[in-house]
């Protein structure tokens, strides 16, 4: 007689999520308030360096002659380590996301669902649109400046299988469209966070492989603190690059059993 594990779930009454978009723009026009000039739509077209240091950067709205560089370009970041000779083990790929029409049966908005048994999490789009998406990811290589943003049958049932397991109304849940998104992901799923030692004033900050936003402003703080010759507050040296003999990769997705 086989023996059904008890699962437990844990309850977060001041979690929540937030708009990345909108995120984004509050956090650049905090800067702007601060004295931070941003140039947008001027795509980095070559760096020099001046022996084992940065120089300046070049830019299709001219040069900018900086003696700190800091590379969190995201999927792109590959790109920019290129133009001073490093070789970034970035690869970006597509992860799709789904929405759906809340059922009925869902008559009212709840939390955010993480389901670490099933690997999959949803949450609220409004009143009436729900959004999921998968914890895992599969391999799935695409060129940032061109793919596909949309979702496919399969990858639409990779997600409502799950899902389903785990709300049974969603199973007959009106599929109401998706999108893709892009990851940066490392070979060991950490982000890529230090100076880099061939080239003195080169920073990354990249290669978050889709655990970046929740981290960014502390880790912003810390990194910042690190640029300016001060201790942070949180020790990043395991994310540096190369990294170090010892580094262990990032928790598999299988952690979780029932």
């Amino acid at each position: 007689m086989s023996k059904i594990a008890d699962e437990v779930g844990l309850l977060l009454t001041k979690g929540g999520y937030a708009d990345p978009l909108l995120t984004t723009t509050s956090l650049a026009l905090a800067a702007q308030r601060l004295g931070v000039e941003l140039i947008e739509g001027a795509p980095v077209t070559d760096i020099e360096t001046l022996g084992d240091r940065v120089e300046c950067v070049h830019t299709s709205q001219g040069t900018i002659h900086t003696p700190i560089i800091v590379n969190c370009a995201g999927p792109w970041a590959p790109r920019l380590a290129k133009m001073v000779g490093i070789d970034l083990p970035i690869k970006t790929h597509r992860v799709p996301t789904c929405l759906f029409r809340r059922p009925l049966a869902m008559n009212s908005q709840g939390p955010v669902l993480s389901d670490g048994v099933n690997r999959v999490y949803l949450r609220d789009v409004g009143e009436t649109i729900v959004r999921a998406a998968l914890f895992v990811w599969s391999v799935d290589r695409v060129d940032p400046d061109e793919y596909d943003e949309s979702i496919d049958r399969d990858q639409l049932q990779a997600i409502r299988e799950p899902l389903k397991r785990r709300v049974n109304c969603m199973n007959l849940a009106t599929f109401a469209g998706g999108f893709s998104a892009i990851y940066g992901m490392t070979p060991d799923a950490h982000p890529i966070v230090s100076e880099m030692p061939q080239v003195k004033g080169f920073w990354c900050d990249c290669g978050w492989s889709g655990n970046g936003f929740a981290s960014a402003p502390v880790l912003g703080q810390c990194l910042a603190d690190q640029i300016m010759g001060k201790t942070s507050a949180i020790d990043l040296s395991a994310f540096q690059w190369p990294r170090a003999e010892n580094a262990k990769p990032r928790v598999e997705s299988t952690w979780v059993f029932r």
